[in-house]
């Protein structure tokens, strides 16, 4: 199976539940946003790596794609198609408080929250092909950081808030490129016959992993933040492996795996071991990003209905 790669298709997970009791559970972290289309559209929602359960936060009638939390995991901003176009949303992380950033007949997607927590990158392709662009977290100052004739996609802020890693098909091929965050100094990093896109820095900023098709199928790779060798940690010829995110500590990463024709969040130690998938297969679960702090809610109550939806009620941490 191969996935278009900026075809926007990103996942959401739901539950189905038979009888009328409220249930109480302390949930020590809902670590993981995603996207899936498990209920028929595209919903955002949060899993706990650790017991796999999920919850939806969305609610939309309409497809809600690509969460990123902000510095704290107090929100998460993502796109959506649910004003009939593409647009970049943000929302209190228990999903209340949706509210609409972009305004505009173009496709808005890939929404990436800056380190500092007052800027947001995204795609655009308002001028004709698409660009890295960033505004404030209120949708003002909207600016084009790229400003070239090929495609720009997939941004993703540098620890430290200074440097932006994106893919780019300037030189015919998709690579990861480097700017800073005034889009001057553009810098390839990536030189490889496939596609190489996705970029995720770890925490310390030493490291980027990516997704690269230079062997024919899918598989993430990781190498310095500056470029240089990079390694193949998922090594699963026969299958994708996609859409790397770095854990807070480092220490493990998750990303979107093929299996059984669908598309699964797997977890693995960031040295490419022990490799573990945490949804099932029977419909897409993509674009895992983990939360960048350890824990942020508690008290998480939810009934069980004979309706498709569970009403979750999920307490921020103070």
């Amino acid at each position: 199976m191969r996935f278009s790669t900026y075809s926007g298709l990103f996942l959401s997970v739901l539950i189905y539940f038979s009888i009328n009791t409220v249930y109480s559970q302390e949930i020590s972290g809902l670590n993981l946003a995603f996207s899936s289309n498990f209920n028929g559209d595209w919903e955002i929602y949060l899993l706990n790596a650790e017991n796999g359960i999920p919850f939806n936060i969305t609610r939309s009638k309409m497809a809600d794609y690509y969460p990123f939390w902000s510095p704290d995991g107090r929100r998460i901003v993502f796109f959506s198609n649910r004003d009939r176009n593409n647009e970049i949303y943000i929302m209190d992380s228990d999903g209340k408080n949706q509210t609409r950033l972009t305004y505009d007949p173009s496709l808005d997607k890939a929404p990436c929250w800056s380190p500092s927590g007052d800027k947001i990158a995204f795609n655009t392709n308002r001028d004709g092909n698409f660009e890295i662009y960033i505004m404030m977290v209120n949708g003002q100052g909207q600016k084009n950081l790229t400003n070239t004739a090929a495609d720009e996609e997939t941004p993703a802020w540098s620890p430290d808030g200074k440097i932006i890693a994106f893919s780019s098909k300037r030189d015919g091929n998709w690579e990861i490129y480097t700017m800073n965050h005034e889009g001057e100094d553009q810098t390839r990093l990536t030189d490889n016959p496939g596609l190489d896109s996705y970029p995720a820095w770890s925490s310390d900023g030493k490291r980027i992993a990516y997704t690269s098709m230079r062997q024919g199928d899918m598989e993430i790779f990781v190498m310095p933040s500056t470029g240089g060798e990079d390694i193949n940690l998922t090594k699963d010829q026969g299958a994708d492996d996609a859409v790397p995110s770095w854990s807070p500590d480092d220490s493990m990463i998750a990303y979107q795996h093929e299996l059984n024709g669908n598309w699964v969040i797997a977890i693995m130690k960031s040295d490419g071991s022990d490799k573990k998938i945490i949804t099932d297969s029977d419909a897409w679960y993509v674009q895992p990003k983990w939360c960048p702090v350890s824990s942020v809610f508690t008290d998480v109550e939810y009934n069980k209905t004979n309706s498709k939806w569970s009403e979750v009620k999920i307490k921020p941490l103070p």
